[in-house]
């Protein structure tokens, strides 16, 4: 129970204290959230990528490990969205839904500053393995079930690269591996601006909260919520030992997975009209139930 106490006050509280500036400034001021959200999704989050990346000093042989935990973990969840929607006789627009909320993870904002807090830059680094490439997994398989093969994978490959975050990969693994000297000015700009990206990805999940207005299928939501706070942390232990991941590797992974549904597939549900709602209703429920089943996790497994 002491665990469990001190994970809450010191890992989860920070993050939603910060949540909730940027919840009071958009629910209590109308501050817009779309110009910080573009810095943070053009600018920071980019530099953050980057600066973890060739900072990380990873070896290669645990990025490529890092990368299939998480493609694994991923269509995973996938199935078990698919089998759970199957089990309930959902209707087809409603299942879509259902593996979408199951599959992606607010990796971002929540589980890289979660990460950080709890094993500083070197957990950073390696969170950010699992953000990236689930990012990557999110913007092609994830728009083409969205799109139920309405959209081809020429179009979701083109939004991938139109993703900063894309590039800044390209060129962090280029850097890592190559072991180039980036010069000293370039370098610690870069560094500072990756330094804000994480406290403008919280208030920008505080204002995002704030504009989710109504919760619907409740009785479907919660149970999905459940399963993605649950059900993920069992499947990623048991993936993080078939892969032999230990340390931070394993840990960092495993929280990652454990984290609630990504804030962006409510995007991706108005998009493409996929139960909005109701997706919706799981990022709000998964979100605010997470403040209590991560402490849960991290400290019976002592992460």
């Amino acid at each position: 129970m002491g665990d469990f106490i001190e994970v809450f006050a010191y890992n989860i509280v920070p993050i939603f204290l910060v949540a909730a500036m940027g919840y009071g400034l958009r629910a209590g001021l109308h501050i817009d959230k779309k110009p910080l959200s573009s810095v943070s999704f053009y600018a920071l989050s980019p530099a953050l990528v980057f600066t973890a990346l060739v900072k990380s000093g990873l070896p290669g042989e645990e990025l490529i490990q890092l990368s299939v935990f998480t493609v694994i973990v991923t269509l995973l969840m996938g199935l078990v969205g698919l089998i759970m929607g199957r089990l309930l006789k959902l209707p087809r627009v409603e299942l879509v839904a259902l593996v979408l909320v199951l599959m992606f993870v607010n990796g971002g904002n929540y589980g890289l500053t979660l990460n950080e807090l709890r094993f500083g830059s070197d957990g950073l680094a390696r969170a950010t393995v699992y953000f990236v490439v689930s990012t990557m997994i999110l913007f092609t398989l994830g728009i083409f079930i969205a799109s139920m093969g309405k959209a081809s994978w020429k179009e979701s490959l083109l939004r991938l690269v139109r993703l900063p975050a894309f590039y800044a990969v390209v060129l962090g693994i280029i850097v890592y591996s190559l072991d180039i000297s980036i010069p000293t000015p370039i370098m610690r700009g870069v560094e500072i601006a990756s330094a804000g990206a994480i406290p403008t990805m919280l208030l920008v999940l505080g204002m995002q909260i704030a504009d989710l207005k109504s919760l619907e299928r409740v009785q479907l939501a919660l149970p999905a919520s459940l399963v993605r706070l649950l059900v993920a942390p069992v499947i990623a232990v048991l993936i993080a030992g078939l892969l032999n991941l230990t340390g931070l590797a394993r840990s960092t992974s495993i929280i990652e997975a454990s984290m609630p549904t990504a804030v962006l597939t409510t995007i991706i549900a108005t998009e493409f009209d996929i139960r909005p709602g109701l997706v919706t209703t799981t990022v709000v429920l998964s979100t605010l139930l997470s403040a209590f089943t991560l402490p849960a996790v991290i400290s019976l497994l002592a992460l």
